[in-house]
């Protein structure tokens, strides 16, 4: 996979050994060109409750020579004040290369822990082709 286009698309899957899941998604907006522009949103489901979302959702990358994410961090602020942010990181496992529709996908299979909660989950990192 090429590491020349920008960033359009970063996107977490997580499920969690106790049967909760956590998502995220991130997309560049038209116009928008710097990390900080991204329009983030996540939501936790835990096994036995209702969807949580999230006010704010920051993460963070750290990328192989290859530009492949190889450790990512999560902090997650919830909507409501009564609770603290949320923190995680993973760590890859795995990864794949897929190119469809004019995007570069780097597909890693991670490794994550959230809260003391452990899980396995997918991280991809979509990328305009250029030309």
């Amino acid at each position: 996979m090429s590491d020349q286009g920008q960033i359009v698309r970063r996107s977490i899957g997580i499920v969690f050994s106790d049967g909760g899941l956590l998502a995220l998604t991130s997309s560049m907006p038209a116009g928008g060109g710097a990390h900080g522009d991204e329009e983030v949103a996540a939501v936790l489901c835990d096994p036995d409750g209702a969807p949580l979302q999230f006010e704010e959702s920051l993460l963070s990358t750290e990328y192989g020579e290859d530009g492949v994410q190889r450790r990512a961090t999560l902090e997650l602020w919830p909507s409501t004040e009564e609770m603290r942010p949320l923190r995680g990181a993973g760590t890859l496992l795995n990864s794949v290369s897929v190119r469809r529709q004019g995007l570069d996908s780097q597909i890693a299979f991670f490794r994550w822990s959230v809260e003391g909660r452990e899980g396995l989950g997918t991280y991809e990192v979509a990328r305009n082709v250029d030309g």
